[in-house]
């Protein structure tokens, strides 16, 4: 097959298993989600439980086990895991600007791991893992990746972070909090209409998507969330102006991050002389 027609088909295939993500969200959120609403104790159960989970699923390919269908096991339940974090991040949020100094932050938080911070070493570590054939032991940043199969691979490949769904799911949380819609099948229509559309892909997963195609044609591991929150607070502010309606308190928090983030990166780089 040509390598301009793989590489289509490779990202119909990620476009497709994304959906089918998305679509576990929308379940989570509408069946699931209202049970544990703000019952802290319940929540932490099902965070427990899907923890326990993941160990149990680690532990054979720790020891050496492939398994595509652990791999799907461990990615359902990462993607599980992902809703009820993101969802808990949202219960604090009181209005919609507020999207902008939370986008920020992990944006920027993101891009100095990426580039500067843990998450460089662990691309390389695990860039090693799959370049040699999957052979040595197991990284364990490879259990924190959601992996999808791609054709000519005997093995499902990792294709982005567990932390990239916790936002894609934080920012529908907050959309479907104040009663927006994050759905890119109804951007198109009325504000004040309910989402009445059976087929959910939302907004971030757009951004998710395009940072992947950039990742994989320029054959460098670069920063999700950048791409996620550019895509999600560019549609939701053309639609809706409360996203846009920064107060001071959103302004003086996104000053302090940029602040933070300015000094972490100054103190890596002198550490790194």
């Amino acid at each position: 097959m040509p390598e301009t027609a793989r590489a289509g088909f490779d990202y119909i295939i990620i476009v497709g298993l994304i959906a089918c993500l998305a679509w576990m969200t929308r379940i989570y959120q509408t069946r699931i989600e209202p049970a544990i609403g703000t019952d802290t104790v319940r929540r932490l159960s099902w965070m427990g439980a899907l923890t326990l989970i993941l160990v149990i699923l680690y532990l054979p390919v720790q020891a050496g086990l492939k398994s595509n269908f652990i791999t799907i096991l461990s990615t359902a339940t990462l993607v599980l895991f992902a809703c009820v974090a993101g969802h808990w991040l949202v219960i604090p949020l009181k209005r919609p600007a507020e999207f902008i100094p939370i986008g920020f932050t992990v944006a920027l938080s993101d891009m100095f791991s990426v580039f500067m911070g843990p998450t460089r070493k662990f691309a390389e570590n695990i860039s090693d893992y799959y370049r040699e054939g999957m052979t040595g032991p197991v990284p364990v940043v490879d259990f924190f990746l959601v992996k999808m199969p791609m054709p000519g691979n005997d093995y499902f490949l990792p294709v982005f972070g567990i932390t990239d769904w916790v936002v894609v799911a934080l920012l529908s949380a907050g959309a479907r909090r104040f009663g927006i819609s994050d759905n890119i099948f109804s951007l198109a229509g009325s504000k004040q209409a309910k989402n009445r559309s059976r087929i959910f892909f939302p907004v971030a997963g757009i951004g998710l998507v395009l940072s992947i195609m950039a990742a994989r044609s320029m054959n460098l591991y670069l920063p999700a969330l950048p791409f996620i929150v550019i895509v999600f607070l560019s549609a939701m502010a053309a639609k809706y102006p409360a996203v846009r309606k920064l107060g001071a308190e959103e302004i003086r928090a996104m000053v302090f991050i940029s602040a933070l983030i300015g000094l972490l990166m100054a103190v890596f780089a002198l550490m790194k002389k």
